[in-house]
Protein backbone atom coordinates (compact mmCIF):
# COMPACT_ATOMS: atom_id res chain seq x y z
CA UNK A 1 0.00 0.00 0.00
CA UNK A 2 1.40 3.33 -0.24
CA UNK A 3 2.86 5.43 2.40
CA UNK A 4 0.14 7.54 4.40
CA UNK A 5 2.62 9.36 6.79
CA UNK A 6 2.25 12.77 6.73
CA UNK A 7 5.66 13.08 4.61
CA UNK A 8 3.65 11.91 1.25
CA UNK A 9 2.09 15.27 1.39
CA UNK A 10 3.89 18.14 -0.42
CA UNK A 11 4.50 20.77 2.03
CA UNK A 12 3.80 24.37 1.27
CA UNK A 13 7.05 25.70 1.54
CA UNK A 14 6.35 29.79 0.36
CA UNK A 15 7.74 32.46 2.24
CA UNK A 16 6.40 35.47 1.82
CA UNK A 17 8.62 37.79 3.56
CA UNK A 18 11.47 36.22 0.79
CA UNK A 19 9.39 36.52 -2.00
CA UNK A 20 8.59 40.10 -1.15
CA UNK A 21 11.43 43.03 -1.55
CA UNK A 22 13.07 41.28 -4.78
CA UNK A 23 12.67 42.45 -8.12
CA UNK A 24 10.02 40.18 -10.43
CA UNK A 25 12.57 37.98 -12.09
CA UNK A 26 14.07 37.39 -8.44
CA UNK A 27 10.59 36.28 -7.29
CA UNK A 28 10.53 33.64 -10.31
CA UNK A 29 13.60 32.33 -9.27
CA UNK A 30 12.57 31.75 -5.69
CA UNK A 31 9.49 30.25 -6.84
CA UNK A 32 11.17 27.65 -9.12
CA UNK A 33 13.91 26.89 -6.59
CA UNK A 34 11.04 25.77 -3.69
CA UNK A 35 9.51 23.91 -6.61
CA UNK A 36 12.34 22.08 -7.34
CA UNK A 37 13.36 21.22 -4.15
CA UNK A 38 11.47 18.25 -4.30
CA UNK A 39 12.07 15.76 -6.67
CA UNK A 40 8.79 14.68 -6.29
CA UNK A 41 7.55 17.68 -8.04
CA UNK A 42 10.12 17.41 -10.86
CA UNK A 43 12.69 15.77 -12.12
CA UNK A 44 16.90 16.99 -12.22
CA UNK A 45 16.59 19.24 -15.15
CA UNK A 46 13.03 18.35 -15.99
CA UNK A 47 10.08 21.23 -15.88
CA UNK A 48 10.06 24.65 -16.01
CA UNK A 49 8.53 27.68 -15.07
CA UNK A 50 7.91 31.43 -16.42
CA UNK A 51 6.66 34.66 -15.84
CA UNK A 52 5.52 37.35 -18.03
CA UNK A 53 6.97 41.37 -16.88
CA UNK A 54 7.04 44.53 -17.61
CA UNK A 55 10.16 45.93 -18.33
CA UNK A 56 11.97 48.65 -19.81
CA UNK A 57 13.30 48.44 -23.49
CA UNK A 58 16.81 48.89 -23.65
CA UNK A 59 16.71 50.74 -27.39
CA UNK A 60 13.31 52.63 -27.12
CA UNK A 61 13.43 53.12 -22.92
CA UNK A 62 9.20 52.05 -23.49
CA UNK A 63 7.61 49.42 -20.81
CA UNK A 64 7.28 45.95 -22.89
CA UNK A 65 5.91 42.79 -21.81
CA UNK A 66 8.94 40.27 -21.66
CA UNK A 67 8.60 36.31 -21.21
CA UNK A 68 11.36 34.76 -18.33
CA UNK A 69 11.29 31.03 -19.37
CA UNK A 70 13.72 28.71 -17.74
CA UNK A 71 16.05 27.62 -20.39
CA UNK A 72 17.01 24.39 -21.73
CA UNK A 73 18.70 21.82 -19.22
CA UNK A 74 18.34 24.45 -16.10
CA UNK A 75 17.52 22.79 -12.48
CA UNK A 76 14.66 24.24 -10.62
CA UNK A 77 16.08 23.47 -7.50
CA UNK A 78 19.39 25.54 -7.96
CA UNK A 79 18.59 28.00 -11.38
CA UNK A 80 19.92 31.42 -10.83
CA UNK A 81 18.69 34.27 -12.85
CA UNK A 82 20.96 33.46 -15.91
CA UNK A 83 19.57 30.40 -16.36
CA UNK A 84 16.26 32.00 -17.61
CA UNK A 85 15.39 32.98 -21.28
CA UNK A 86 13.67 36.58 -22.03
CA UNK A 87 11.95 36.93 -25.06
CA UNK A 88 9.68 39.79 -26.50
CA UNK A 89 6.06 38.72 -26.04
CA UNK A 90 4.74 40.81 -28.74
CA UNK A 91 7.33 39.05 -30.82
CA UNK A 92 6.41 36.07 -29.64
CA UNK A 93 3.12 36.26 -30.48
CA UNK A 94 3.54 37.63 -33.90
CA UNK A 95 4.79 34.02 -34.82
CA UNK A 96 1.70 32.53 -35.01
CA UNK A 97 1.72 34.66 -38.88
CA UNK A 98 4.31 32.78 -39.77
CA UNK A 99 3.99 29.19 -38.52
CA UNK A 100 2.55 26.86 -41.57
CA UNK A 101 1.17 23.67 -39.97
CA UNK A 102 2.13 21.04 -38.04
CA UNK A 103 4.50 19.29 -41.05
CA UNK A 104 6.78 22.60 -40.88
CA UNK A 105 6.78 23.02 -36.93
CA UNK A 106 10.36 22.02 -36.83
CA UNK A 107 11.24 25.58 -38.61
CA UNK A 108 9.17 27.52 -35.71
CA UNK A 109 12.15 26.39 -33.53
CA UNK A 110 14.82 28.72 -35.44
CA UNK A 111 12.81 32.03 -35.03
CA UNK A 112 12.70 31.39 -31.30
CA UNK A 113 16.44 33.61 -30.89
CA UNK A 114 15.09 36.58 -32.89
CA UNK A 115 12.32 37.72 -30.11
CA UNK A 116 15.49 37.65 -28.03
CA UNK A 117 14.94 40.34 -24.88
CA UNK A 118 18.45 42.26 -24.19
CA UNK A 119 21.00 40.33 -26.23
CA UNK A 120 20.34 37.30 -23.13
CA UNK A 121 22.15 34.42 -24.85
CA UNK A 122 20.19 31.70 -22.76
CA UNK A 123 18.80 29.60 -25.13
CA UNK A 124 14.91 29.25 -24.39
CA UNK A 125 13.05 25.95 -23.99
CA UNK A 126 10.83 24.22 -26.68
CA UNK A 127 8.05 24.57 -23.79
CA UNK A 128 8.43 28.01 -24.91
CA UNK A 129 5.45 28.77 -26.79
CA UNK A 130 3.20 26.75 -23.98
CA UNK A 131 4.08 29.43 -21.74
CA UNK A 132 3.81 32.38 -24.23
CA UNK A 133 0.57 30.91 -25.17
CA UNK A 134 -1.12 30.67 -21.50
CA UNK A 135 -2.78 33.97 -20.81
CA UNK A 136 -1.63 33.94 -17.50
CA UNK A 137 1.33 36.11 -16.26
CA UNK A 138 2.76 33.28 -14.06
CA UNK A 139 3.18 29.69 -15.38
CA UNK A 140 4.63 26.34 -13.92
CA UNK A 141 5.11 23.01 -15.83
CA UNK A 142 6.70 20.50 -13.63
CA UNK A 143 6.39 16.69 -14.03
CA UNK A 144 5.22 15.68 -10.54
CA UNK A 145 5.38 11.54 -9.81
CA UNK A 146 1.43 11.72 -8.57
CA UNK A 147 0.56 13.13 -11.53
CA UNK A 148 2.85 11.16 -14.01
CA UNK A 149 0.66 8.39 -12.75
CA UNK A 150 -2.12 10.12 -14.18
CA UNK A 151 -0.92 10.94 -17.30
CA UNK A 152 0.76 7.87 -18.61
CA UNK A 153 -2.64 6.01 -17.73
CA UNK A 154 -4.15 4.26 -20.58
CA UNK A 155 -7.72 5.80 -19.14
CA UNK A 156 -5.66 9.41 -18.31
CA UNK A 157 -8.99 11.95 -20.00
CA UNK A 158 -11.14 9.93 -17.20
CA UNK A 159 -8.92 9.58 -14.23
CA UNK A 160 -7.85 13.53 -15.17
CA UNK A 161 -11.83 14.38 -14.80
CA UNK A 162 -12.33 11.92 -11.98
CA UNK A 163 -10.16 13.32 -9.84
CA UNK A 164 -10.24 17.16 -10.70
CA UNK A 165 -13.24 17.84 -12.06
CA UNK A 166 -13.12 21.36 -14.19
CA UNK A 167 -10.89 22.96 -12.44
CA UNK A 168 -8.11 20.53 -14.58
CA UNK A 169 -7.87 19.75 -18.21
CA UNK A 170 -6.81 17.63 -20.27
CA UNK A 171 -4.68 17.55 -23.62
CA UNK A 172 -3.63 14.50 -25.71
CA UNK A 173 0.09 13.50 -26.59
CA UNK A 174 1.50 16.33 -28.48
CA UNK A 175 5.39 17.02 -28.85
CA UNK A 176 6.21 19.94 -27.21
CA UNK A 177 6.49 22.72 -29.26
CA UNK A 178 4.30 25.37 -31.74
CA UNK A 179 1.05 23.53 -32.29
CA UNK A 180 0.62 22.43 -28.45
CA UNK A 181 1.05 25.83 -27.26
CA UNK A 182 -1.82 26.48 -29.66
CA UNK A 183 -3.60 23.79 -28.11
CA UNK A 184 -3.19 25.03 -24.65
CA UNK A 185 -3.78 28.73 -25.71
CA UNK A 186 -7.47 27.32 -26.95
CA UNK A 187 -8.43 25.24 -23.69
CA UNK A 188 -7.32 28.23 -21.86
CA UNK A 189 -9.52 30.21 -24.15
CA UNK A 190 -12.68 27.72 -23.62
CA UNK A 191 -11.92 27.10 -19.68
CA UNK A 192 -10.99 30.36 -18.46
CA UNK A 193 -12.07 29.12 -14.74
CA UNK A 194 -9.36 26.11 -14.98
CA UNK A 195 -6.52 26.12 -13.23
CA UNK A 196 -3.85 24.12 -15.31
CA UNK A 197 -4.06 21.15 -17.62
CA UNK A 198 -2.68 17.28 -17.61
CA UNK A 199 -0.87 16.81 -20.40
CA UNK A 200 -1.06 13.09 -21.82
CA UNK A 201 2.19 11.02 -20.89
CA UNK A 202 3.69 14.58 -20.19
CA UNK A 203 2.88 16.20 -17.32
CA UNK A 204 1.42 19.09 -15.59
CA UNK A 205 0.77 23.42 -16.40
CA UNK A 206 -0.68 24.95 -13.47
CA UNK A 207 -0.80 28.99 -13.82
CA UNK A 208 -1.82 31.84 -11.93
CA UNK A 209 -2.15 35.88 -11.40
CA UNK A 210 0.44 35.75 -8.65
CA UNK A 211 3.82 33.68 -8.35
CA UNK A 212 2.15 32.26 -5.09
CA UNK A 213 -0.88 31.92 -6.44
CA UNK A 214 0.81 29.76 -8.78
CA UNK A 215 3.30 28.11 -6.60
CA UNK A 216 -0.23 27.23 -4.67
CA UNK A 217 -1.70 25.97 -7.02
CA UNK A 218 0.43 23.57 -8.24
CA UNK A 219 1.33 22.00 -4.67
CA UNK A 220 -2.42 21.85 -4.25
CA UNK A 221 -2.94 19.86 -7.60
CA UNK A 222 0.08 17.46 -6.56
CA UNK A 223 -1.70 16.84 -3.45
CA UNK A 224 -4.93 16.36 -4.88
CA UNK A 225 -4.05 13.65 -6.94
CA UNK A 226 -1.70 11.74 -4.08
CA UNK A 227 -4.87 12.16 -1.80
CA UNK A 228 -7.00 10.20 -4.59
CA UNK A 229 -4.66 7.33 -4.87
CA UNK A 230 -4.45 6.68 -1.24
CA UNK A 231 -8.15 6.68 -0.93
CA UNK A 232 -8.23 3.85 -4.46
CA UNK A 233 -5.28 1.90 -2.45
CA UNK A 234 -6.36 1.55 0.83
CA UNK A 235 -6.02 -1.97 2.05
CA UNK A 236 -5.10 -3.00 -0.75
CA UNK A 237 -1.55 -4.40 -2.25
CA UNK A 238 0.91 -2.45 -4.82
CA UNK A 239 -0.12 -3.36 -8.55
CA UNK A 240 -2.93 -6.31 -7.60
CA UNK A 241 -0.69 -8.44 -5.84
CA UNK A 242 1.49 -11.23 -7.17
CA UNK A 243 0.01 -12.55 -10.64
CA UNK A 244 2.99 -15.37 -10.53
CA UNK A 245 4.68 -17.41 -8.23
CA UNK A 246 8.13 -16.89 -7.95
CA UNK A 247 10.16 -20.30 -8.78
CA UNK A 248 11.69 -21.58 -5.53
CA UNK A 249 15.67 -21.65 -5.36
CA UNK A 250 15.77 -25.73 -7.07
CA UNK A 251 13.80 -24.45 -9.73
CA UNK A 252 15.36 -21.49 -10.34
CA UNK A 253 18.58 -23.16 -10.81
CA UNK A 254 17.74 -25.57 -13.32
CA UNK A 255 16.25 -23.28 -15.87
Amino acid sequence: MLDKRSGTRLANLWNEAKALGVSEPERLVYRSNVLGSDKRVTNYGGGNTSSKIWQKDPLTGESVEVLWVKGSGGDSASIKLDGFATLYMDKLRALKGLYRGLEHEDEMVGYLPHCTFNLNPRAASIDTPLHAFVPKPHVDHMHPDAIIAIAAAKDSQALTREIFGDAIGWLPWKRPGFELGLWLEKFCSENPEAKGVVLASHGLFTWGDSPKECYETTISVINQAIDWFERKSEGKPIFGGEVVKSLDAPARRAV
